[in-house]
């Protein structure tokens, strides 16, 4: 028995009009309402924004970021539980925000009633979040959205690859990716989109945002590329570079099949991938991090 469902990565336009933080704010707020409603028109059961959609294009500092972000989980309540409703879409919302107290790269989790069922907070930040007050999430949500499980990470998380692979083990068939990648193109960032997939037999869905239509995509560009890639690394939707929505509608009930991996003949790899696993040799994983000094890139032929 088949179990499709319809995925949306909306990928945003890269700039907002407005001289301010808070206009650029209001513009993103904006922006997104009118591409969530497309998705939701097209037909998605679960659509997708980019990471911290809010505050694109705002100069963020530690003193200006809790007055500019303070209300942003509630405006994003407010404006997207309708969209939600209208379409009967799920909606998976990544803003910058202050939840009880706490600056937090957060994604805001809608149902197809606009009920918020919860928030996943980026476990990885980059340094330059912390600068202006980001604090770190410390757990891998898994979400049941239309009938799927549903887990999220942002941007440097894919950099681990402990993230994917611990929300599969909290049960995630599909994978959403938001973030703001960019400086790479070509082979480097086609592997990193696809090996997400790969390695844990989930549907993946990198959510970025496009460059202005009327300019040519270039490395050093938020790379779009905002895609929806099957357990066997197809990609069966990519929004290119320039804003626009990857639809796909996929089947749950069709997951990766490999012949003889582990025995002969054709079985679920997902399945067999975690019978197979060795969590008693893992302990490299979860030793305490030892900081290094960072490097320049002029010094790098010298690191050890």
């Amino acid at each position: 028995m088949k179990r499709p469902l319809t995925l949306a990565a909306v990928q945003l336009p890269s700039s907002a009009p407005g001289k301010s933080n808070a206009a650029r704010q209001r513009a993103n707020f904006a922006l997104a309402e009118t591409w969530l409603h497309d998705a939701g028109r097209r037909g998605a059961d679960i659509a997708c924004i980019g990471e911290t959609f809010n505050v694109l294009g705002a100069k963020l500092t530690r003193r200006n970021v809790p007055p500019l972000v303070r209300r942003a989980l509630a405006d994003t309540t407010r404006r997207f539980a309708p969209i939600a409703r209208r379409h009967k879409m799920a909606i998976i919302a990544p803003i910058l925000a202050v939840v009880d107290g706490i600056v937090r790269n957060v994604a805001v989790v809608f149902d197809p009633k606009g009920r918020v069922v919860g928030h996943y907070c980026k476990v990885h930040c980059i340094e330059n979040e912390k600068a202006y007050g980001v604090v770190p999430g410390d757990t891998w949500p898994v979400f049941e959205l239309c009938g799927a499980k549903v887990g999220i990470q942002i941007c440097h998380d894919t950099s681990f690859p402990e993230s994917a692979r611990c929300l599969t083990m909290n049960g995630a068939e599909i994978i959403f990716w938001p973030h703001v990648m960019s400086g790479w193109g070509g082979e480097f960032m086609d592997i990193l989109l696809r090996a997400p997939a790969i390695h844990n037999g989930v549907h993946f869905a990198p959510v970025c945002f496009g460059c202005p239509p009327e300019k040519s995509w270039m490395p050093g560009m938020l790379l779009g590329r905002s895609s929806i890639i099957a357990p066997d690394a197809m990609i069966l939707a990519d929004a290119g570079h320039h804003p626009g929505i990857a639809l796909a509608t996929i089947d749950l009930a069709a997951p990766r099949i490999a012949q003889c991996f582990t025995r002969m003949g054709d079985w679920v790899w997902k399945i067999d991938m975690a019978n197979d696993r060795r969590p008693d040799t893992y302990a490299p994983l979860i030793r305490p991090v030892k900081r290094r000094k960072p490097v320049r890139a002029a010094l790098a032929h010298k690191v050890r």
